[in-house]
């Protein structure tokens, strides 16, 4: 019943979608585990006992306190709280028989947290995702940077140079802050480094991908770009000044984190030629050639037109 209820699921945005439950995973990592939290309790809501729903939100409550990156006497007063209500419900367990007793170092542990948070810090000083993480860079990336023979020496070679790097761009950074101008971070949006359809034809993007009016409202979206528009009932004579754009599937936000070691969300946008929708669709995600073809051969684009990549999206009538 509970993989039902997971598969129900509609998506939402930050959480994912386990398509075939809990039960088909055989490994379940430490992201995989978050995203499993996070859908858990509204998944069970409903099916069991108000007393097991409200042990199971505590134990949550607990969880995500603890891994606040700043603590003062309020947020651990709700840590303390949290934690007090976990042990006043979780007797239910005990009765229905799913466990005998609760007499698990990790639920001991949370006694702990409180006085712990107080004399060392946050929880994140001293947590086992870093030296997780670094395992990962260290290690396993190291190893697929080698040609697996003699590797030792290799991965050495290659961890000092992704120090250097990094040292590199850390300068980079300090003298951009000293000097006023942004420091180097991730783009709020990003697409794929290939177009998924390179020249496509603007007659192929009005029938594959199910948009009919995509090269009028370019024309028009370009028109209001110039600092010398041309009359509507002009307009609608005049040809673009290419045939081709390049398409993409895709595109990715990437929101700045509040904090610096804070996992980031990515959302993103996919365009679906032919699905129906509610609200709007993103029909095309495309970039404007780099030249343009006109009766004196090829020419390049005007300053004003846009060089980042575009959407073609159809809204619908307001709910």
């Amino acid at each position: 019943e509970l993989d039902q209820r997971i598969r129900s699921l509609p998506p939402g945005y930050g959480l994912r979608h386990f398509k075939n439950g809990f039960s088909a995973l055989s490994q379940v990592s430490g992201p995989e585990r978050k995203n499993m939290a996070k859908i858990l309790l509204g998944c069970l809501v409903g099916s069991i006992p108000p007393d097991a729903s409200q042990a199971i939100a505590a134990l949550l409550d607990f969880i995500y306190i603890a891994q606040y990156p700043t603590h003062d006497t309020t947020t651990l007063g709700y840590l303390s709280d949290a934690r007090d209500r976990f042990h006043n419900n979780r007797d239910y367990f005990i009765t229905v028989g799913v466990r005998d007793h609760f007499n698990i170092p990790k639920f001991h542990s949370l006694l702990h947290y409180i006085d712990s948070i107080k004399e060392f810090g946050t929880t994140d000083n001293y947590n086992t995702e870093m030296f997780e993480r670094l395992h990962i860079d260290f290690a396993k990336n190291g190893w697929r940077a080698t040609n697996q023979r003699d590797e030792f020496p290799q991965m050495v070679k290659w961890l000092s140079r992704q120090e250097k790097i990094s040292s590199f761009e850390n300068r980079l950074n300090y003298r951009a802050i000293t000097t006023d101008s942004p420091p180097l971070q991730k783009p709020l949006r990003s697409i794929p480094k290939y177009p998924n359809f390179p020249n496509r034809r603007l007659d192929l993007i009005e029938e594959k991908h199910n948009a009919p009016n995509f090269s009028h409202y370019l024309k028009g979206f370009l028109n209001k770009l110039s600092p010398h528009p041309i009359p509507l009932r002009q307009l609608e004579d005049t040809s673009l000044p290419f045939t081709k754009v390049d398409i993409y599937n895709t595109f990715r936000f990437n929101p700045v984190s509040i904090h610096e070691d804070e996992e980031q969300d990515v959302d993103a946008v996919k365009a679906m030629p032919k699905s129906r929708t509610r609200i709007g669709r993103v029909r095309v995600i495309f970039t404007l050639p780099k030249v343009m073809d006109t009766r004196l051969g090829p020419q390049e684009l005007p300053e004003y037109w846009p060089k980042t990549p575009l959407a073609y999206v159809e809204w619908y009538s307001p709910i």
